[in-house]
């Protein structure tokens, strides 16, 4: 039995070629054969596989591209490409390049029905969509392996923004920009400034005032203007991101940041030259919460041993209500509860990680979904674990997959599970890991979310 084993800190401190085919395989009754037998449990899972019916499957497969595999018969709706999901999770929109030109088209999930489609000029490449997929935030490709957080060298970034119309804007701006997010009004586009653009090693939080075209600093958490010279310059890898339930916050996950120093204390260290964080001269992890009605930024520490682990080991995620942000290093056992309102780090746990023993899960891809008792449930390496986080807590269940995990997903109603696994998704019961069906997907990287239907 899992249980968290006490309080560390308390209090106020502080997201090329694919082996693809047609369609994916699915087989059943890789699950338990005695609960097959039992009427009871067979009308159980009767009702589950109907539920399923309406659900999809996101899928990472090779070079980034997505994919969305409909759970119940395994069959391939959208085939991969490069490609973002709304906010909301009701939208997919991937590119292809035909003739030079490329091809957006809007897919709504879960049936995978293409909703709009058209040609835009030049070689670009999907960043972002509004929280509802209506708009689309597009930049020029800077080439093979270049992503969001490993930029190639550029001096000048085309950026387009399109609907289901077509193209809305295209700017040319100098610099090498990443688009991240759209504000809440779709008025205004946040992007990662990289510097030096043909070099990039560090970048910032920025806004682009879609209507001017004019590149701004962000406002503080006072609605100030942030000071020249006092922007964030953040360095590392930024692991995952997550959405604030009603969609006007994004959290991103960012690891191994020796020389990063935040806004409020680049503001600070005007008046102390001296330096306003001699206790805390590096920063090894932090949550970059990025306010998407009032445009400003404001990054949670977290503490020791965060980030001192390979990023992959670190996972995030958020209650189904929205109202606690849980980060969880594999690599450590170590657990971090933030208050996505207040943002700081209420409190950090020890639990047993996955695997058995510390360190054991450094490097293995970390993912975290919740079930529908509101356990937390951690996978890395071959297991998953749980943790009663929610009030009443429960009994902690822990077991083992048959090969690594790739992901964890549930639907809204959170009765199943979906575990991601090289080749393959498993639904399973969350509770027991028990495997009540395999679906086949050849070259899975990562299962990204589960989609139901409604």
């Amino acid at each position: 039995m899992l249980r968290l084993t006490g309080a560390l800190l308390a209090g106020t401190a502080g997201i090329g070629a694919v082996a693809a085919s047609t369609g994916c395989q699915f087989r059943s009754g890789d699950g338990d054969s005695n609960g097959d037998r039992d009427g009871d449990r067979a009308d159980q899972e009767a009702a589950r596989r109907r539920l399923a019916a309406g659900e999809a499957l996101v899928v990472e497969l090779a070079d980034g591209k997505l994919a969305v595999v409909e759970a119940a018969s395994g069959r391939m709706l959208i085939q991969p490409a490069p490609a973002v999901i709304s906010g909301d999770g009701r939208r997919l929109v991937r590119v292809e390049r035909p003739d030079g030109g490329t091809r957006v088209t809007s897919h709504q999930l879960p049936d995978g029905a293409a909703v709009s489609a058209g040609t835009l000029t030049g070689a670009l490449t999907v960043r972002t969509t509004s929280a509802d997929g209506g708009l689309v935030a597009l930049a020029d490709d800077a080439g093979p392996g270049h992503t969001p957080y490993r930029p190639g060298p550029r001096e000048r970034t085309t950026i387009v923004v399109a609907d289901g119309a077509g193209q809305r804007r295209r700017l040319e701006l100098p610099g090498n920009l990443e688009p991240e997010a759209f504000d809440t009004t779709n008025q205004a586009l946040f992007v990662l400034d990289y510097l030096p653009p043909t070099a990039p090693d560090r970048y910032r939080v920025r806004v682009v005032d879609l209507a001017s075209g004019r590149v701004e600093p962000l406002l503080t958490r006072v609605k100030a203007v942030v000071p020249a010279g006092a922007e964030e310059e953040m360095r590392g890898e930024g692991r995952q991101a997550v959405y604030h339930p009603h969609r006007n916050r994004l959290f991103t996950l960012y690891t191994h940041q020796p020389d990063h120093v935040h806004t409020r204390d680049r503001i600070a260290a005007t008046a102390n030259p001296d330096g306003a964080r001699d206790d805390a001269p590096h920063v090894h992890a932090f949550v970059h919460t990025l306010d998407l009605t009032e445009r400003w930024a404001f990054c949670v520490d977290l503490p020791a041993p965060f980030g001192e682990r390979p990023a992959s080991g670190h996972t995030i995620a958020l209650s189904p209500d929205g109202s606690r942000l849980y980060v969880a290093d594999t690599g450590t056992g170590t657990l971090a509860m933030i208050d996505p309102e207040g943002l700081t780090v209420m409190n950090t746990f020890r639990f047993d990680v996955p695997g058995g023993s510390a360190g054991s899960n450094a490097t293995a891809p970390a993912a975290a979904s919740f079930d529908g008792a509101g356990m937390l449930l951690v996978g890395a390496g071959r297991e998953v674990v749980g943790m009663a986080v929610t009030a009443g807590g429960g009994t902690d269940p822990r077991w083992s997959t048959p090969a690594e995990v790739r992901g964890l997903a549930a639907p809204p109603d959170r009765t199943r599970l979906y575990v991601g696994q090289p080749d393959a998704v498993l639904r399973v019961d969350p509770g027991t890991g028990t495997v009540r069906n395999r679906i086949d997907v050849p070259g899975l990287v990562s299962l990204r979310r589960v989609v139901a239907a409604g």
